[in-house]
């Protein structure tokens, strides 16, 4: 390990407590007022340490059981703890042919790695990846760290701090998962079995109510609610008929069986800047204005209500 990458993780880590440091890195690191400790973190008991260092890919080494050495490090860490790691880079690797017997790792998957686990990310970079395209053996940490050149050099370096309570933990965890949006619709059917739809005049279809479900929001009030913006019609929500997940953009949609609350025979639009027409249509006519994704969305609420899909 280069000495300027040390003389970075020391100084990432905290000056006072006990440090692990298996392996080469309670040789090579000096932190002023710090008890450098040659011991793995399986071997250290809860809340022991202000700091672990694992600087020999140890983390790579674990292989399958990365993911437990990370819950052990954080049980291992006092609250707000430091860890500081190196990994095989998997992207590097496999990009040059030298993947490593034991396991490898892109920024992307070290990350959600450790943010799975409530750590906050505070350096992650590819030592040595901006001197290989400048031709030199100059560390620069902050040239290291730029996205675009996390795939350029043979390990990722990555100091984290540990969570420092319950609610950091959830709050990186949450901050870390992936974005899906949801979405709500009903079908609207009048007593006379006649269906509700809308002409979208930003799409330039016809289509059955429903919109994006808002922050604190349930799915069913979402549901009753874009009926009543876009269809002009009060509705109360039944039977969830399907769960659609669409693959872009991410999301999830709820379609419920709806009845109007009181029945208008020509509605109009709340949000007129948005659906120009509303309609009581039978169903076969419906189907057929309709586009094929919306009509078959439909059609499987009709005929295997409860089911879920992936469109």
């Amino acid at each position: 390990m280069q000495p300027t990458i040390l003389d970075a993780v020391a100084r990432s880590l905290p000056a006072g407590g006990t440090i692990l440091a298996p392996g080469n890195a309670a040789r090579d690191l000096q932190i002023d007022g710090a008890r450098l400790v040659d011991r793995h973190p399986t071997d250290a008991g809860p809340a022991s340490s202000a700091g672990v260092v694992l600087l020999d890919e140890q983390m790579s080494d674990a292989g399958d059981h990365a993911e437990e050495l990370i819950d052990t490090v954080g049980t291992v860490l006092e609250p707000g703890g430091v860890l500081a790691a190196t990994v095989h880079n998997r992207v590097f690797a496999t990009a040059t042919g030298t993947l490593p017997g034991n396991r490898a790792f892109s920024a992307a998957e070290v990350t959600r790695l450790l943010e799975h686990r409530g750590f906050t990310i505070t350096i992650l970079c590819a030592p040595g990846a901006a001197a290989r395209l400048r031709g030199d053996d100059v560390f620069d940490l902050e040239a290291d760290r730029q996205p675009g050149l996390l795939d350029a050099a043979p390990r990722l370096l990555v100091v984290a701090r540990a969570p420092r309570d319950a609610h950091d933990r959830s709050t990186v965890f949450f901050a870390s998962r992936p974005r899906k949006i949801a979405g709500a619709a009903t079908i609207c059917r009048h007593p006379d079995g006649r269906m509700l739809v809308v002409y979208d005049r930003f799409q330039r279809m016809w289509t059955i109510p429903g919109g994006v479900v808002d922050a604190d929001e349930d799915p069913a009030a979402a549901a009753r609610r874009e009926t009543w913006e876009e269809a002009g019609t009060k509705v109360e929500t039944g039977r969830l008929l399907g769960v659609f997940a669409g693959r872009w953009p991410d999301r999830v949609i709820f379609v419920f069986a709806a009845e109007p609350t009181t029945v208008t025979e020509h509605p109009e639009s709340v949000h007129g800047h948005e659906i120009s027409q509303v309609a009581w249509v039978p169903v076969d006519e419906a189907l057929r204005r309709l586009p094929p994704g919306i009509e078959l969305r439909v059609r499987r609420c009709l005929e295997q209500p409860g089911y879920a899909w992936t469109e």
